[in-house]
């Protein structure tokens, strides 16, 4: 009888004090999320990040990334300018905005701003020099703010090739100057394709 007690009650711990992120506030969700991690499965051009299980990545632009998770396409804007010379994002806190929150860690600044639209609310979450933007439904949106905070405080940045491409400007494109020949006689109605394939 006694190691059935002792089964229930642990069973009960075990259970009963994991906290899901539904009973969470958005402050408690993003603290938690916070933690430095090394963890790194997605590298691009001076930067590595994290992308959590149910993610993917959709589409790679460089510093712009659209993520999927279900049916959300998150959008995400890496700012090395900023984090070059550690200058704050930020943004500006309307009446209307559903929450707004803003948080520092580790001398990086962030904010949280939720607005609703129409049956939809637009998340827009800030930290460590970059931005992820989403619109989901209201029973999405913890879940939400938790992975992309997660996202955001897993990206570490490459200070050499951010140095290489930023700010000494080392892009390896180089302006080549073309002549395209024209005919003899411009009052020709012809256009310049149809004078090229006649000279050929």
């Amino acid at each position: 009888m006694f190691k059935k007690i002792i089964i229930i009650i642990c069973l009960f711990f075990l259970t009963g004090c994991a906290l899901s992120i539904n009973d969470m506030s958005y402050e408690e969700i993003i603290n938690m999320n916070l933690s430095e991690n090394n963890l790194s499965n997605v590298n691009s051009v001076g930067y590595k990040y994290y992308l959590p299980i149910n993610f993917s990545l959709y589409q790679d632009d460089g510093y712009n990334q659209i993520l999927l998770s279900g049916s959300n396409l998150y959008y995400m804007y890496i700012d090395v300018v900023s984090y070059h010379y550690k200058k704050d994002m930020s943004t500006e806190h309307g009446l209307d905005d559903f929450k707004y929150y803003e948080f520092e860690k580790n001398g990086k600044k962030g904010y949280l701003k939720i607005t609703k639209n129409n049956d939809n609310f637009f998340v827009e979450l800030c930290y460590n020099y970059a931005i992820i933007e989403v619109e989901v439904k209201e029973k999405d949106l913890k879940y939400a703010v938790s992975r992309s905070t997660m996202i955001l405080s897993s990206i570490k940045y490459n200070d050499l090739v951010i140095e290489r491409n930023v700010v000494d400007d080392n892009t390896d494109i180089v302006e080549n100057v073309y002549s395209i020949p024209e005919p003899e006689n411009k009052n020709n109605n012809k256009n310049v394709l149809e004078y090229i394939k006649e000279d050929e």
